[in-house]
């Protein structure tokens, strides 16, 4: 009897992942009560967990999309993408190597730049519900689909930050070498 194949694609979850998903669950219903008490509004447990999950799904979505923008352009350079790994930091790719230098700037600032277009249309629907509200937390604290869009642009805005191991810290590193390059 023959072994199988070796899998070219691998799934990895860990258990810090769903202690992060139980974790933003608890924050936002903390916040979703917080506001209906802010707003002097009754609101229950079951309630504020019920919105704190589609926060939550809606920017897993964007953070998927993210991921799927590095490997768009990866898969446009023809590498590929060889793992997904689920931990405690949150989702993530791992891509082949590839070409140093703007290729690599190109490659880790499209999850960034997917997310925040992704987060448009969410930040989009309390300004078409009444656009003679002004857009402020009070106003938005229980459209799901607001703080979903304030939470994906905070992470793609963090993700920006040049740091080792973040798309800032990867562009950074990438810039770097095109400019070693290009001297």
């Amino acid at each position: 009897m023959s072994n199988p194949p070796e899998a070219d694609f691998e799934v990895v979850v860990r258990p810090g992942f769903a202690v992060v998903l139980a974790c933003l669950v608890l924050i936002f219903t903390g916040l979703y009560l917080f506001a209906g008490q802010l707003a002097g509004e009754g609101t229950t447990f079951p309630m504020a967990l019920n919105w704190a999950a589609g926060v939550v799904v809606l920017v897993l979505l964007g953070i998927m999309l993210h991921e799927l923008g590095h490997v768009a352009v990866a898969a446009s350079r023809g590498q590929r993408w060889t793992r997904v790994v689920l931990d405690r930091s949150g989702l993530g790719v791992v891509i082949q190597p590839g070409a140093p230098g703007w290729p690599s700037v190109l490659r880790s600032l499209a999850g960034p730049v997917v997310q925040l277009i992704v987060a448009l249309p969410m930040l989009a629907t309390v300004y078409l519900e009444d656009p003679n509200i002004p857009l402020t937390l009070r106003n938005g604290d229980h459209s799901f689909w607001w703080v979903a869009g304030v939470s994906n642009v905070l992470i793609a805005l963090a993700n920006l930050v040049p740091v080792r191991g973040w798309d800032g810290g990867q562009a950074l590193a990438g810039i770097r070498e095109a400019l070693r390059k290009d001297a």
